[in-house]
C-alpha cells in the first residue's frame, strides 16, 4: 500500500476533498492529513463567536423528509457529482457555525407527518397528526373545532407581517401542501387544499386554497412561488388525479389579482419560469407563481428554459429580490419539498438530486444576504425509514451496491435500502424467501426502486421517527446548541428577530455583543408572555410594509432601544480557518474546473496539486 508524503496544510486539507478510494489502488490518506485537519477545524471552532444582532431578515430552509441519512447521502451524492469520493465533502449548510438536534413526534404520534411538524416548527405549538395550524385541542377531521379561532396557533410568517415585515414562501410542492400551509392557514385535515376534498367531514369549512387567498396572513405575503394551480381552479392542463380540484367554480388566481388591485397594489400572476424572470420587482408589490398544477415536476424530469419551471434556486433568489426591498426586512420559507415525494416511492435517485437543488438554493441566498442581521436556518420536517448500509469500499457510488454479497442467499445488495416501501421485490420457491439481484439493473435508472423490506404500495413508504438536525447562521443562531423540542424552533427565530412572542421581550443579557444596529437594553429575563390572544378572522389587510405597527420605516418592532452602535469587529461568517475557507471557495472548484470532473478521481501526484494550489501556504500545526 502506497502512502502519500505530508506536503503542506493546504495540500493535505486539498487531499481530503478530492480523494477518492478507488477499487484496485487502496490510497488512503496518511496520519498527517489528518492531524493537520483536525488542527485546523480546531483553529476555525476557537475563531467562532456568537451573533447577539436583532435579525432583521429570517430565512428558514426546510428540507421535506431530509433526515440525518438523508443529509449524509446527499452529502455523498454531492461530492461524486463533483468527480471526488464524497465522504469529505460537504452540503452548504454543514459549514453553519451552529448545529442541533430537534425531536419531531407529534401530540398523538411516536412517528410525525409533515403538517403537524410544520405546525411545530412554524407556529411554536405541538398539534395532532395531519392538522395544520391549530392546536391540540383540534383532532383530525374535527372541522368544528377548526373554526374556533381560540385553537389557532399563528405562524412565524404572521408574527413578521405584524411586525411590519414582508414575508414569502417557495416550494417545489403545491403552495398548498402542508409546510407551506402552516404558514398561513388553519385546518383539521391536511387533504383539504380544495373545496372538492372538504366532502362530509369538513362541511362548514374553509379549505386551504381558500384561505390563502382571502385570509390573513396568507392575502398579504408578497411572494408564493411554488405549484399547485389545480387546487386554484386554475389548472392548465388535464385533471391530475394525485392533487383536488375545485368544484365551485370559482378561479382563485383571479380572485387574488383583483383583491391586489383593489387594495392599490400592483401584482402579476406567472406560470413558467419566462415569466417569472421577466417581473420587474421595483414596479411590483405582489407576486404569485404557480408552475404546475399540482407539484413542480422533479428536478430530474423538470423542463427548463423559458416556458418550464423554474428551479428552486431561481425561485429562491426571484423571491429574495422581491423580499429585500423591505426597509423593514422579511421572512422567507424554502421547502425543498420533493426529497420526501423520492424518498416515499424508494427512489434515492429522484430525492438526491432534490436535496442537491436545495444545496444550490442556499448557496445561493447566501451570496445575497449578510449574515450580520440575517438569521437562516436549514432544518428537515421529519426523516424516512432509509438507511446506508452494508459495508462499502469509500468512494462507492452511493446509489450502487455495497460490493458485499449475502451469506444467505449470495447476492449483492445495494447501499442505500429501506424497511419499508413499494420497493419490495421478493418470491419464494416453496422453501426459502427469495430477491432480485440489483446488480443486473440501473440503480441509477429515474424508475429504480431501492429494496424495501416491508410492501407498501406506490408512495407510501413511511416516515421515520428519529430526530431530525438544525443548523443554523446569523444573528442568534447559538440558540440551536442541543436537543430540542421541534417548536422550539419558532420561538428562537421569533427571539432572534424581535417578532411574535418575542416583541419587546428580546432583552440580551450583559455579556451580550453586537456588530450592528441598535442594541436591545439588557435586563433580567422577564416573565413569560400570557397566551397569545385568538385571531381577529375578519382582520382586514395589513397596510404596506412598515406602517403595520404605526412604525415609520426606520422603526424596528422591538423593546426601547439604545443608540449604541458597536463596530465589526470580527468576519461575519467565521465557521472555517482562513486556510480551509479559500480551499472550499477557489481550490476545489479550480481543480474540478481544471482536470474535469470525469478524471478527478484522486490526487497522488504532488506536481499536480502544487501546479495548481502554489506554494504560498501555511506551515502545519504539528511543525
Amino acid at each position: 500500500m502506497s502512502r502519500w508524503k505530508p506536503l503542506s496544510t493546504v495540500v493535505w486539507v486539498t487531499l481530503s476533498l478530492v480523494v477518492t478510494v478507488q477499487t484496485q489502488q487502496f490510497m488512503f490518506e496518511a496520519r498527517q492529513h489528518w492531524w493537520d485537519l483536525a488542527q485546523n477545524e480546531l483553529a476555525a471552532a476557537l475563531n467562532v463567536r456568537d451573533n447577539w444582532n436583532v435579525a432583521k431578515n429570517v430565512i428558514l430552509f426546510l428540507g421535506d423528509g431530509m433526515g440525518v441519512t438523508a443529509n449524509t447521502a446527499a452529502r455523498i451524492y454531492k461530492g461524486q457529482k463533483m468527480g471526488m469520493s464524497g465522504e469529505e465533502g460537504h452540503l452548504i449548510w454543514e459549514r453553519f457555525p451552529n448545529v442541533g438536534l430537534l425531536k419531531t413526534y407529534t401530540v398523538d404520534r411516536q412517528v410525525p407527518d409533515s403538517a403537524a411538524t410544520a405546525t411545530a416548527f412554524l407556529c411554536g405549538v405541538k398539534g395532532n397528526f395531519f392538522t395544520i395550524g391549530v392546536d391540540p385541542a383540534v383532532t383530525l377531521g374535527d372541522c368544528a373545532a377548526s373554526r374556533n379561532p381560540i385553537y389557532h396557533t399563528s405562524s412565524i410568517l404572521q408574527w413578521a407581517q405584524e411586525a411590519g415585515k414582508d414575508t414569502g414562501i417557495v416550494t417545489t410542492t403545491r403552495v398548498t401542501h402542508a409546510t407551506p400551509a402552516a404558514t398561513y392557514a388553519h385546518t383539521a385535515h391536511r387533504d383539504w387544499e380544495c373545496d372538492s376534498e372538504l366532502r362530509q367531514l369538513g362541511i362548514g369549512c374553509k379549505d386551504i386554497a381558500d384561505q390563502l387567498v382571502t385570509d390573513n396572513p396568507g392575502r398579504n405575503i408578497k411572494v408564493i412561488l411554488g405549484g399547485g394551480r389545480q387546487s386554484f381552479g386554475a389548472g392548465l392542463g388535464p385533471f391530475v388525479n394525485t392533487t383536488c380540484g375545485r368544484a365551485d367554480g370559482r378561479d382563485l388566481t383571479q380572485e387574488w389579482l383583483h383583491d391586489k388591485v383593489r387594495n392599490g397594489f400592483s401584482a402579476q400572476y406567472v406560470t413558467t419560469a419566462g415569466e417569472m424572470d421577466s417581473v420587474n420587482p421595483e414596479d411590483t408589490d405582489f407576486l404569485l407563481g404557480l408552475f404546475a398544477d399540482s407539484h413542480i415536476p422533479f428536478e430530474l424530469e423538470r423542463q427548463a428554459g423559458f416556458t418550464g419551471s423554474p428551479s428552486l434556486r431561481d425561485m429562491t433568489l426571484t423571491a429574495l429580490r422581491f423580499l429585500k426591498k423591505s426597509s423593514n426586512g422579511y421572512f422567507l420559507l424554502v421547502e425543498g419539498g420533493r426529497i420526501d415525494h423520492g424518498l416515499h416511492d424508494n427512489r434515492p435517485y429522484l430525492a438526491l438530486e432534490e436535496s442537491v437543488a436545495m444545496d444550490s438554493a442556499v448557496a445561493a441566498a447566501l451570496e445575497e444576504v449578510d449574515l450580520e442581521d440575517t438569521l437562516v436556518v436549514v432544518t428537515a420536517d421529519h426523516s424516512h425509514v432509509m438507511t446506508i448500509n452494508g459495508y462499502p469500499r469509500r468512494g462507492s457510488d452511493i446509489l450502487g451496491m455495497t460490493g458485499d454479497l449475502s451469506l444467505i442467499d449470495g447476492l449483492p445488495y445495494t447501499t442505500l435500502m429501506f424497511t419499508n416501501g413499494p420497493g419490495y421485490n421478493y418470491s419464494t420457491d416453496g422453501i426459502r424467501v427469495l430477491r432480485h439481484d440489483p446488480s443486473a439493473m440501473n440503480t441509477r435508472d429515474i424508475a429504480y426502486r431501492s429494496l424495501a423490506a416491508v410492501p407498501t404500495p406506490p408512495i407510501l413508504e413511511t416516515h421515520g421517527g428519529e430526530d431530525v438536525a438544525i443548523w443554523a447562521a446569523g444573528p442568534m443562531a447559538h440558540l440551536f446548541h442541543r436537543t430540542h423540542e421541534q417548536h422550539y424552533v419558532a420561538h428562537a427565530m421569533a427571539y432572534s428577530a424581535c417578532v411574535g412572542p418575542s416583541a419587546g421581550r428580546c432583552e440580551r443579557p450583559t455579556h451580550a455583543t453586537f456588530t450592528r444596529g441598535p442594541v436591545p437594553h439588557s435586563a433580567p429575563p422577564l416573565p413569560p408572555p400570557p397566551p397569545p390572544s385568538p385571531p381577529d378572522a375578519a382582520a382586514a389587510p395589513l397596510p404596506p410594509s412598515g406602517s403595520a405597527l404605526g412604525l415609520e420605516s426606520n422603526d424596528a418592532p422591538v423593546a426601547p432601544l439604545a443608540q449604541e452602535t458597536l463596530p465589526l469587529a470580527q468576519p461575519k461568517f467565521p465557521t472555517l480557518s482562513p486556510v480551509l475557507q479559500q480551499l472550499l471557495d477557489d481550490n476545489q472548484q479550480k481543480i474540478v474546473t481544471a482536470l474535469g470532473t470525469k478524471t478527478v478521481k484522486s490526487f497522488s501526484a504532488t506536481s499536480d496539486v502544487r501546479q495548481l494550489l502554489g506554494r504560498s501556504v501555511l506551515m502545519p500545526h504539528s511543525q
